[in-house]
């Protein structure tokens, strides 16, 4: 009967090891899942950080960029008038210019 025990020993000690094994699998996926859980949590906070911070320098910048768009869309209006008026006032000189130097011929 020794052997007998010895043998129930032996598959009773196996038994016992699976279930040490078997548990520490899945102590070590519970940890894998929530380690996962934890770093998804802390990329989305860092992502929400970061975003809330492009959004305020974005506003910052950008709305004065804009502006500063508009306003030199203004400016250059303002010059190609000044160009405009200038062109129709002496229109007239340089088409007599143009004509006088046609007209005269230099020996």
């Amino acid at each position: 009967m020794s052997s007998e025990d010895g043998i129930k020993k032996l598959l009773d000690a196996e038994r016992t090891a699976q279930k040490i094994v078997a548990d520490a699998r899945q102590d070590r996926v519970q940890k894998l899942k929530k380690a996962v859980e934890e770093a998804e949590k802390e990329i989305k906070e860092f992502r929400d950080k970061k975003d809330k911070e492009y959004k305020e320098y974005e506003s910052k910048y950008l709305g004065a960029s804009s502006e500063t768009a508009s306003q030199l869309a203004s400016n250059a209006n303002k010059e190609i008038d000044t160009i405009r008026n200038a062109t129709a006032a002496n229109k007239q000189k340089v088409v007599d210019l143009l004509i006088k130097y046609a007209i005269t011929c230099d020996n």
